[in-house]
């Protein structure tokens, strides 16, 4: 048992539940985040949530882009825009994005549905983005049909407000990850002015200029209404590498001209 004596910390986020904390662990000598629970959130389900997401981590904690918990963090995926966007170029977006997807690609390959994919649930780790809180997550077969809704206004997806027998599953997450590559392209939360109604009728989001056409078209097909017209984590995975591939060669063929440019004027 370690002494929170041993803890200087700095709080990152709220939540319902707790308090995210950015803290120096004295004696073992390295950063993490400490969530500390609130005392009026302990009941019995907030104890056997916070079980379930102990060993579905245990199970995930060896992937780069899911958080251990074990690094210092930059905040969350909200704050860091609001502090950084200005300056993110597109390779840096397009590279975000990946790092979400892979995240989500090793949590699918191990048959684990998130069900709470937002912005303030991915932290930044020197550039590196990680998934967090698997507090809501379960495994694809132990996932019900449940009338609660559970995670983010705004990244929920629309069968669950129209079929209170919904049952989530891998898609749900890509509805999820399709709000959240929108937001990495512009920087805002999203439907901050479009209702519930507005998204159960298919009301999205408009792309902000100079959107590649290929990363567009994945977010737009990762939020249809319709489960079964989305995307798997695999094609996800796929359009973001190539687009990875194609700025990484536009930059060689400027860097190319260039020099060439440079060589001509010695």
């Amino acid at each position: 048992m370690i002494s929170l004596k041993e803890w200087i910390d700095m709080k990152v986020e709220d939540g319902g539940s707790g308090i995210v904390n950015k803290a120096n662990w004295i004696d073992g000598g390295i950063k993490v985040a400490l969530k500390v629970l609130l005392n009026n959130s302990i009941d019995d389900n907030q104890k056997e949530k916070c079980l379930r997401e102990l060993k579905l981590l245990r199970q995930v904690n060896h992937h780069p882009n899911i958080n251990r918990f074990l690094g210092v963090t930059k905040g969350n995926l909200r704050k860091y825009l609001e502090i950084n966007f200005p300056s993110l170029h597109w390779e840096n977006k397009i590279q975000m994005a990946s790092d979400i997807t892979h995240g989500l690609k090793y949590l699918h390959s191990k048959q684990i549905i998130h069900r709470d994919l937002h912005a303030k649930n991915i932290l930044v780790n020197n550039g590196n983005l990680m998934i967090t809180d698997l507090g809501l997550s379960k495994h694809s077969a132990e996932i019900k049909s449940d009338s609660r809704l559970l995670g983010m206004p705004g990244y929920i997806e629309p069968q669950c407000y129209i079929n209170h027998n919904y049952k989530q599953n891998e898609k749900s997450d890509i509805y999820s990850l399709g709000i959240l590559f929108w937001e990495i392209s512009t920087g805002k939360p999203p439907f901050s002015e479009i209702s519930i109604l507005g998204i159960i009728e298919g009301i999205r989001e408009k792309p902000t200029e100079n959107t590649p056409f290929e990363y567009q078209q994945l977010y737009e097909n990762c939020w249809k209404n319709e489960p079964n017209q989305r995307p798997d984590i695999e094609e996800a995975c796929r359009v973001l590498m190539q687009l990875k591939s194609q700025f990484n060669k536009n930059n060689h063929i400027k860097e190319i001209i260039h020099n060439f440019g440079d060589f001509k004027h010695q």
